[in-house]
């Protein structure tokens, strides 16, 4: 079987005349911005999609706690250009009975609203803790060991990047934009 590379890249290289030395540049510059497309078109949403269910599933836990009906829906057909919508409910929220929740008192509506930003910020504490691991390591592998192929380490690391700046993105949308949590908490927070 063919592979891309085989097919678009190769003729593409060859059909300039170029030397074998120019042709391995220029391959592994088309294979780094390959990966990039890759990561920010295809990986990345699927990525938050799985922290939209954490956030998500910290709300349905506390209404669950309280009683509450409630569901998620996911359609994984539908992330990749969900994600790319300027309206962040588009990759999931939790349904509920608003009646029921009108009912809560101030305190379980707290507890309600607050548990998602609290999902949020474990999850933004642990992908940077391991960002952090890794570049731990990748100083180890190139100051110590004198090593210089990071290929696999320093994609990690930009995948990881990438997450860790849309999650904080999210977060602060979460926390200042008209249908995220503190939103909605002080419009329906009753004294």
């Amino acid at each position: 079987m063919l592979s891309l590379k085989a097919i678009f890249i190769n003729p593409v290289l060859f059909s300039f005349g170029m030397n074998e030395k120019i042709k391995k540049e220029v391959l592994k510059v088309l294979s780094a911005a390959l990966f990039l497309f890759v990561t920010i078109v295809f990986v990345l949403p699927y990525m938050v999609q799985i922290s939209t269910f954490f956030h998500e599933k910290a709300h349905m836990e506390v209404l669950d706690k309280n009683g509450i009906e409630n569901y998620y829906y996911i359609n994984l057909f539908k992330t990749i250009p969900n994600f790319f919508n300027p309206k962040t409910e588009a990759l999931g929220v939790t349904k509920f009975n608003l009646a029921e929740y009108e009912k809560l008192d101030k305190y379980k509506r707290t507890e309600l609203h607050i548990a998602g930003i609290v999902s949020d910020l474990r999850l933004l504490f642990l992908v940077g803790v391991y960002l952090a691991s890794v570049n731990v390591y990748i100083f180890y592998k190139v100051k110590v060991k004198k090593e210089t192929n990071l290929t696999y380490a320093l994609a990690i690391n930009w995948i990881l990047f990438m997450w860790l700046l849309v999650l904080i993105q999210i977060s602060i949308s979460n926390i200042t934009f008209s249908s995220g949590d503190i939103y909605q908490l002080v419009r329906f927070l009753r004294l």
